[in-house]
């Protein structure tokens, strides 16, 4: 084998350990600091919802009299978001300013707690953590939650956020366009971190998106309600 297989062979197989194998988590470049392990081991806990609920902004709203805390383990270190443009826009600069509109959404949750590292490449190694999917038709979003208990763990998973782009039939100018789907974006990335819905219409977790009402970025009463759920233990009872 000649050396330049060789230096091809080697670069290969660097690759997929840099990209799919490389130890990564709290600590590591870009991360959060690795923090109190309890915090990612609370299966088997309980929480007064006094203690979890009293300033913890809409956490508990509409939540019943006993729940589980599910969010992602803090020891995750950091988030990776997958965004490529919506491929039914055959325009290729709005569907370009669609993406980055969602993508201006989503880094609203910046270091809430995670810092978010957001891939736009039309070609990305599949290691992301979130991934968006894109539809045309009625404006809206959902989030694909899962989550599961793993002895003391709760291991939470995204299986990927929607976001519904309305169809040219809604007459909405680029400006409202955009506007709606950096709100959508921002509100499901809201869930991927583990938020339900809020009871104000300020707060982008607010169940409907109101022009001109709806805020383009996380209401004071949005990142209280996320500081609060990963103070809490992950896995634990509140009750």
């Amino acid at each position: 084998m000649s050396l330049f297989r060789i230096a091809g062979v080697v670069a290969v197989g660097f690759a997929v350990w840099w990209f799919a194998f490389r130890v990564e988590g709290c600590g590591s470049a870009g991360a959060l600091a690795c923090g109190d392990k309890a915090l990612d081991e609370g299966v088997g806990l309980s929480v007064p919802r006094a203690q979890a609920c009293g300033a913890a902004g809409y956490y508990c709203f509409g939540r019943p009299e006993t729940f589980q805390v599910v969010r992602w383990p803090l020891d995750k270190g950091k988030l990776k978001v997958r965004v490529t443009p919506p491929e039914f826009i055959t325009d290729p600069e709005l569907a370009r300013k669609i993406r980055d509109a969602a993508v201006e959404g989503i880094r609203e949750w910046d270091r809430q707690p995670f810092p978010l590292a957001i891939d736009t490449r039309k070609h990305a190694w599949p290691n992301w953590d979130i991934g968006m999917v894109w539809f045309h038709g009625a404006g809206g979003g959902h989030a694909r939650v899962r989550y599961e208990q793993k002895g003391k763990r709760l291991e939470f998973a995204i299986e990927g956020i929607q976001v519904i782009v309305p169809p040219a039939e809604w007459r909405l100018t680029e400006a409202q366009l955009l506007d709606m789907v950096r709100a959508t974006a921002m509100h499901e990335m809201g869930h991927a971190l583990g938020l339900l819905h809020s009871d104000a219409e300020r707060d982008i977790m607010f169940p409907q998106f109101k022009p001109g009402v709806t805020p383009l970025r996380p209401s004071e009463r949005d990142l209280r309600t996320v500081e609060a759920l990963y103070a809490l233990p992950n896995g634990a009872m509140v009750q």
